[in-house]
Order: C-alpha cells, then structure tokens, then sequence
C-alpha cells in the first residue's frame, strides 16, 4: 500500500513540474516497459559474492606496511536500540581489518531497559577499545553525538548509526586514503541496505563529490567520516537540524571550502526499520524532512544565493531555484538543412511553449535545397524574433556554430538540434537560472525520444569506449540509479542537442573544435570547460523531445574520424574513468548494471 502512495505522491510532483498531458503520456510507456520490457542485469547478490572476496593476508600485510596508522573513533549514539542490531553493528567494527580503532557508545537516554543493561554489561567489560557514556537526559541525536566526539582520542571519526554495520574493509580503505593525504576532511563511500531479514539489497553506487547534487538531496551520508579537528573547528552537529544534522554539517563544511573525498566501494550497510529513513515506505522521521528545507534555505542564505526551494520527484530530493540576475538575451542556435517538418515543429514549440520572452531564433541555414524549405524562409523574414544566417558549405558541426556565435550579439547561446521539440515551457528559465552562475560551463537537461524513453540525462566519458549517454533508454517515470535521473548534479559534459552556455565562455575557449565535424564536438566542449575550471550541469527539470540522428542519417565512416579524434586528445581521462560515474558499472552498457569484477 505504501508503494501506491509513494508513487501517487511522485505523479503529483511530475503534475506539478510538467503538467497533465506530459504525466499521461509517460505513464503508459512506464506501464508498458513495466509489464513487457524489463531488463535483465547482473543481480546484486551476485556482485556481493565476487566484490566480498578478500586475501585477508595480503591486507593485513599491507595494513602492517602503512606509515600512517592513525586512531580511528567509531561514534555510536545510542537510544532504546534494539540489542541485537547494537551487537551486530559492534560486531562489524570488531571484524575490521584494520584494529587501530576504539568505540565511543553515547546512550541518549534510553527507557528501553534490554537497551540500558546491554550498554551497562559493555560498561562493565572494562574493554580498552570501547568506551561507554550515559545521558542525564534525552538531548538528541546532535548533542549526544558532539558528546560522544569530546570523549573520543581519535584523529578521525566515523559516525556509525546504532542499528548499521560497516563492511568488514571499511576502516582499512580509508586509512589506504589517508596515508595518501591526510588533509582530507570529509571521506563518504557507496552504501547498500539490509532488509528486516538481514539480506543486503538497493546498493547505491555514488558520483564523485557534486556540490549541485548535494543541494539535491544528502548522497554523502554513509559512509561518514570525518577529520576530528574539522568537526571541532565547525562546531559539531547543530541540534537545530536533529534529523539532518549530517546534511547541515556538510554544507557547512562545504562553505569553508572543506575537501570532500569518495571511495567507490560498499562500506557501510544501512538497516530498514520502521524508524529509519532506509525504509522508504516507513513514512518515519517526517520532522527530518522539514529541517532539510530549513538547513537547505539557511545555507542559501549564507551563501547570499536568492533561490527558492521547491519538493522535487521523491521525498527528501529538492529543486533550487536560483532568480535569474537581470534579463539577459539569448541567442538559440539552430542549424539545419531541409527537413522542413522537423524544422517547423521546433521553431513553433519555441514560439508555443517558452515563457521567457528575450530570446532570438537564430536559423543557420545549411545548403538547403528543396522549394518547400526555402519557400518557409521567405515567411519568416518579417519576423523579429528569428534571423537566418547562411552557410554555404560543407556540413562541418562545429564550424556551423561557431560561425554563428561570431555572427550574433546575446549573453547566452542555446546550441539546439532542429529535430528537437519543446516540453517545458520554463525550459530557458530553468537553464539560464543556472548557466548565470560563475563557476558554471554547459547546461542540458533531460531528452526523451519520441516514444518518452530517455535519450539524454547527462554524458559520461569512457562509457563504450568512448562517451555515451546516462541511462538511454530508461523509462521517463524512473529515478534511474540512487535517483540521478531526478537530480540537478554534475556531470562531464551534456549534449549540444541543447545545451546552454554564456558566449564569453564559450568564446573564451574559442567554441567548438572544428575537427570533430559531426561527433564529440559537444563532449569535448564541455571537457575543455572543465580544464578551466567550470562544472557542466544537468537539470532533470529542462525537458525536451529529441529524436536523435534524423536530420542527418547515417555517418559512420566520418564518426569514425571523430571517434579517432577524440579518443586521442582525451585518452588519460578516458582512461581515469568518469568521476561521476560509479566504477562498479559496467562501461559496455547505458543501463547502470553492475560490472563484472
């Protein structure tokens, strides 16, 4: 019953973001590709069995061989826990392969007497490795948890919630980190849940550090650890946020220009139960819910950010929307050749749908031939809102836009692909609202093919090889993979099909590379933002239909070159990997499988 109101409640957002004609469609192709087209995939248990394999000698020999061997305080608040699940998360830190490590056990009060006489039979053990400390009185999550840190020794803590576990390697793989560098101030990893049998499922294989994700919801959360002097320098867990104090504390952390680090490895299990947020359909800790829209509004205010914040797809995932500074004009570049159909319903979605009025259509006209076409050029003379530009050469992608971009006067440049149609009327608002920042690149958003399958949701490099698109294919109602469908994050690079950037950056990096002619032109736009120092963004909340590769056919044999071209200027980050895309995926699907190891 649960799942049919989490998923009433999801329509109700979509409604809200896109409207009903938008909803009706999509839940048709989400029903059908439910019942006729799932997909297989390599199972999690299956994964499990080959990633938890570990040469114990080999470790503990590498363990021995670590120059920097620092105390490690597990924090454990405790509150009526259930004694069996407090054994097992005690058990877990016990197993770890690395034993520099002590327990802080901080009870908050608990009334629960299996809980108290527990925790006092810990007490008495008298174990050097685990300390134990008791509340006067039931103070909550954040003070019982700073308490806990100013009895702790360690150099760095992990905050270990009273019913999980970690993996037996966790503390081992960060101290591999720290021996690296020990300035980092706040490490997290990827995590997986453990249903009320025990049995470990829903793993989330998380990105890199994103700040835009971040405000997106709290991905960072498990594993939590964090450099003690750091904690003490931000003044712990503010018991304003109980609940979300995590999620505050990073933030914060965050605006002090803290380093955030991620280890791609399942390190810590979260358990469902009825009071935890790892049970989705627990409707548990709705206050925690409150206070992120609280934490969430206090940091942009901090940050001096004028944005309001609105609910996004899922509960706990949250839309920013940033007031766009002035009224900026902007230049959306649409080149094209014949293809008169394609070209009209475009150009009349724009007209249809956008809300925000300063824009201008620039056509560039490639070599368009047929009478039809032309004839349609001809009534589009008078109109103030277009100007057509003409190309008369080969086609050659980036040239086109380059060309164009010289020829025209705008703050921003939307590059859009003629085969493409508009959903969201707010599409430029929601685009310019982020492109307008300083430390931002390209913009894209979330392409659907014409039968509401995702074409687009960002681009990941070394996916096939090469670069390939963020969960094509996917069913438009999903959250895809830890929900980064519905996210505004970072990304590598976004398609030109529509992608917005400020012209003096885009000039700045002198536009387009006119060697790729037709493919990775936009990829390698958006790599070479990032090498300045400019993040690329994708906004699930910019929707558009797309269907791909029509106005152009087939181009393998020149595909080819570019693929040569690019493969060859950008191998060494082909070869790192793509910081926003989970190594333990596959790179031979778009689907977000599980790799074989």
């Amino acid at each position: 019953m649960q799942r049919i109101f989490t998923l009433i409640n999801k329509s109700i957002r979509y409604i809200k973001h896109f409207g009903i004609k938008s909803f009706l469609k999509k839940s048709k192709v989400y029903i059908k590709d439910r019942l006729f087209n799932s997909k297989e995939s390599i199972s999690y248990e299956e994964f499990i069995k080959k990633d938890q394999v570990f040469k114990v000698s080999s470790i503990k020999k590498e363990i021995d061989n670590l120059k920097f061997n620092p105390l490690i305080s597990i924090i454990i608040p405790t509150y009526n826990t259930p004694t069996k699940f407090l054994k097992e998360a005690i058990e877990s830190v016990k197993q770890q392969f690395y034993t520099n490590w002590e327990i802080i056990i901080y009870d908050d009060k608990s009334n629960n007497k299996d809980t108290i006489i527990f925790i006092k039979t810990l007490d008495n053990l008298k174990n050097k490795n685990i300390k134990v400390f008791f509340n006067t009185k039931n103070s909550g999550i954040s003070i019982t948890s700073n308490k806990a840190v100013d009895k702790s020794s360690g150099e760095y803590l992990v905050f270990l919630d009273h019913d999980d576990t970690l993996s037996p390697n966790a503390l081992y793989e960060v101290v591999k980190v720290l021996n690296k560098n020990k300035q980092i101030d706040y490490i997290y990893s990827d995590e997986d849940k453990l249903s009320k049998k025990g049995q470990r499922e829903d793993p989330f294989f998380k990105p890199d550090f994103s700040y835009d994700m971040l405000l997106s919801c709290m991905y960072i959360t498990h594993i939590r650890v964090v450099k003690k002097s750091t904690f003490l320098k931000l003044k712990g867990l503010n018991p304003k946020y109980d609940g979300a104090q995590d999620w505050d504390f990073a933030l914060h952390l965050y605006e002090k220009k803290g380093s955030f680090y991620h280890i791609p490895k399942v390190l810590y299990h979260w358990r469902k139960t009825d009071q935890s947020t790892a049970n989705e359909s627990s409707g548990a800790k709705s206050y925690a819910y409150k206070r992120q829209k609280e934490l969430l509004q206090a940091h942009l205010e901090r940050q001096e950010i004028k944005a309001r914040i609105e609910e996004g797809y899922w509960r706990g995932s949250y839309k920013i929307e940033r007031k766009i500074d002035g009224n900026p004009s902007v230049a959306i570049i649409i080149p094209f050749k014949d293809q008169l159909n394609y070209l009209k319903d475009c150009i009349n979605s724009i007209k249809e749908k956008s809300t925000y009025k300063n824009y201008k259509i620039i056509l560039v006209n490639n070599q368009s031939s047929k009478e039809d076409t032309l004839k349609y050029l001809e009534t589009l003379k008078n109109d103030k809102s277009i100007e057509i530009l003409n190309y008369n050469k080969p086609f050659n992608y980036s040239l086109i836009n380059n060309f164009a971009v010289k020829k025209i006067q705008s703050d921003f440049i939307v590059f859009l692909n003629n085969d493409t149609k508009i959903i969201t009327p707010q599409w430029i608002e929601e685009m310019l609202s982020i492109a307008q920042r300083k430390d931002i690149g390209a913009v894209g958003g979330l392409l659907l093919y014409k039968d509401d399958t995702i074409q687009h949701a960002g681009i990941i490099v070394g996916l096939g090889g090469v670069a390939a698109h963020s969960h094509r294919g996917f069913d438009s109602m999903s959250n895809g993979h830890g929900g980064l469908l519905t996210l505004t994050r970072d990304v590598s690079a976004v398609t030109a099909a529509c992608l917005m950037i400020e012209k003096s950056k885009f000039l700045k990096i002198k536009g387009f590379d006119a060697n790729l002619k037709i493919a990775y032109n936009d990829v390698d736009l958006c790599l070479r933002l990032q090498k300045i120092g400019l993040k690329n963004i994708y906004t699930p909340y910019m929707k558009i239909y797309h269907y791909e590769s029509k106005t152009r056919g087939k181009t393998v044999g020149e595909n080819t070159i570019d693929t040569g071209i690019f493969i060859k200027k950008w191998k060494y980050l082909i070869k790192k990997g793509d910081p926003f895309y989970n190594p333990n995926f596959t790179l031979s699907k778009e689907d977000y499988s599980f790799r074989k190891i």
